[in-house]
């Protein structure tokens, strides 16, 4: 079944086609994205730990939350792994073009 990472993760003909700065730019953008990603799934999972401690955090507003939570677990690790492929798929071609030369 296709999912958010085949629809993210970039082919090798659209990097051959790319000027060294625009891959470079490519890959840092990619990695840097990436690196993102598990920053928010981090601090996602210390802010719901803070609100189920919170007295003032209601069961209605949890479950609201949880929702949320739930779907950003579901596809932003996907996502990641797609933006990390192309991240090691632009630097496999940097090296690439550097052996060629």
């Amino acid at each position: 079944m296709r999912d958010i990472y085949h629809a993210v993760v970039g082919s090798s003909d659209l990097l051959k086609n790319l000027s060294q700065e625009a891959l470079t730019d490519y890959k840092n953008n990619c990695g840097d994205a990436a690196s993102g990603i598990v920053f928010a799934l981090t601090t996602l999972g210390c802010l719901s730990m803070e609100a189920c401690d919170s007295d003032e955090y209601s069961d209605e507003e949890c479950r609201r939350d949880m929702m949320g939570l739930s779907s950003a677990l579901k596809h932003l690790p996907r996502l990641m792994q797609a933006l990390d492929q192309n991240r090691e798929n632009a630097d496999y071609e940097l090296k690439r073009r550097g052996a060629t030369k």
